[in-house]
């Protein structure tokens, strides 16, 4: 992977990439438990790698915020990917996670092209209408597990939500919060799980689900990098939060310029064929999940397909 340069000095930057945590936590004994996730940094590196405006920035980095939120619960070698297919201009987007809390994705639209005849542009407008698709991919299973909704345009946590109840049956709440300036420049992100463990009373769940309706805002809170176990006393000193583990999250991708090789060589000799007559030198490859790109001269693909045999 090719990460852009963010403006922050060497020092800044190594502290403000420790900062960026995905932290579980119990309330209420055990009765509920939850994520919190800051990603400030990972959003901006999203945000510089795949070249995005204020409003792709947004739709894209609440995915992120999501997935980091939501792989709190895989462990070992297991990975999801999380996917919206939509009507609208947006189209829609696919991002991946996995235990590690790494995270990568990308919009299937960008930049987003609204409608030039469209008066108001609000974000479910923007949606539309579709399905959500949560696929898993699990270390000892030999095939993935997928579940797939309708698409709630009202908003991504409340798809989630619903996803959550229809398909696991487990009462759930997201909060997915993206400051921005004035001028359309990102402060920071973060965002909520929580999850309602079986024997947890209604009432209590409900009285939870108006109390994040009250809170500030999860992302301001995010910007402003406070210190997670301080964040969840604030919220919920009254439920009694108890860390539990805390882990840093971050914007990667597995790809390299020797995968690509490794792809390349599956092409078909009359495209190979093609492309060392044509050209043009040097050829980019692209990688759709973070926008990375690599670079081959004709003398590489030479020796790359030198090796094969047709």
């Amino acid at each position: 992977m090719i990460k852009v340069k963010t403006k922050r000095k060497p020092k800044e930057y190594l502290i403000d990439r420790a900062r960026d945590r995905q932290t579980q936590f119990l309330l209420s004994n055990g009765a509920v438990r939850g994520t919190w996730v800051q990603a400030n940094l990972v959003l901006e590196e999203m945000a510089l790698n795949h070249e995005l405006g204020p409003f792709e920035t947004l739709i894209l980095g609440q995915a992120y915020v999501a997935a980091l939120l939501m792989a709190s619960t895989l462990k070992g070698e297991d990975r999801f990917n999380l996917s919206i297919s939509v009507d609208g201009p947006v189209k829609g987007f696919s991002v991946d996670a996995n235990a590690f809390c790494a995270v990568r994705g990308y919009l299937l639209e960008n930049p987003i092209r609204i409608p030039t005849d469209w008066k108001d542009v609000e974000l479910p407008k923007v949606l539309g209408s579709g399905t959500l698709t949560l696929t898993r991919f699990l270390e000892r299973k030999t095939a993935p597990m997928s579940g797939t909704v309708e698409y709630l345009p009202n908003s991504l946590a409340e798809s989630l939500a619903y996803y959550y109840q229809q398909s696991e049956q487990t009462p759930s709440a997201f909060v997915l919060s993206l400051p921005f300036d004035r001028e359309g420049n990102l402060l920071g992100g973060g965002g909520l799980m929580l999850q309602a463990m079986p024997g947890s009373s209604v009432e209590e769940w409900d009285h939870l689900l108006l109390r994040l309706r009250t809170l500030p805002s999860v992302g301001e809170n995010a910007a402003e990098s406070h210190e997670p176990s301080a964040l969840l006393d604030f919220w919920f000193s009254d439920l009694h939060p108890q860390v539990m583990e805390s882990r840093r999250v971050e914007f990667f991708c597995e790809c390299s310029k020797q995968k690509f090789s490794k792809v390349l060589t599956t092409l078909p000799a009359e495209d190979r064929t093609e492309i060392l007559s044509k050209g043009p030198f040097p050829m980019e490859t692209t990688c759709h999940h973070c926008n990375s790109a690599y670079w081959f001269e004709r003398a590489e693909l030479e020796a790359i397909w030198s090796k094969l045999s047709d």
